[in-house]
């Protein structure tokens, strides 16, 4: 794996939310950065919840079209698989960090992937889990 920022999907979302122009600056620079360096790394759950939260939940969501052209994008990241594997590491450091299911499947992709940092809003700014530190990038 080359891998070593991997991208939360709040991360993805606030790069095509209007509504929050300071947020939507950075996740796009950070993207960008990561996608010239080849260091990007998200997985599929991270799709998944990208094209929900884009075409249902944000306030001004994206038509499925436009959504779609945007995952074209993020295929040039690499993308690790869900399997049963990494499952059972997602629910070992569920256990150890107190984490939700569906944050220790992130975590535990990043893990897998070699990534030294986390990019969320989600998790705790600063923690260290494994060789992976979670950077919150609008703190």
């Amino acid at each position: 794996m080359s891998g070593n920022v991997f991208f939360d999907t709040n991360i993805l979302v606030y790069a095509n939310d209007a509504s929050e122009p300071v947020k939507k600056h950075i996740a796009r620079k950070l993207i960008k950065n990561a996608l010239l360096n080849k260091t990007a790394v998200i997985s599929i759950q991270v799709l998944s919840e990208f094209w929900v939260t884009v075409t249902q939940k944000i306030k001004t969501p994206l038509s499925e079209s436009v959504a779609e052209k945007e995952i074209e994008l993020f295929e040039i990241m690499e993308i690790v698989n869900l399997d049963l594997l990494l499952f059972k590491s997602a629910l070992k450091l569920k256990k150890i960090n107190h984490l939700s299911c569906w944050d220790s499947l992130i975590v535990a992709a990043a893990n897998y992937a070699d990534c030294k940092i986390l990019y969320s809003e989600d998790l705790n700014n600063g923690q260290q889990i494994s060789n992976t530190k979670i950077v919150n990038p609008f703190v």
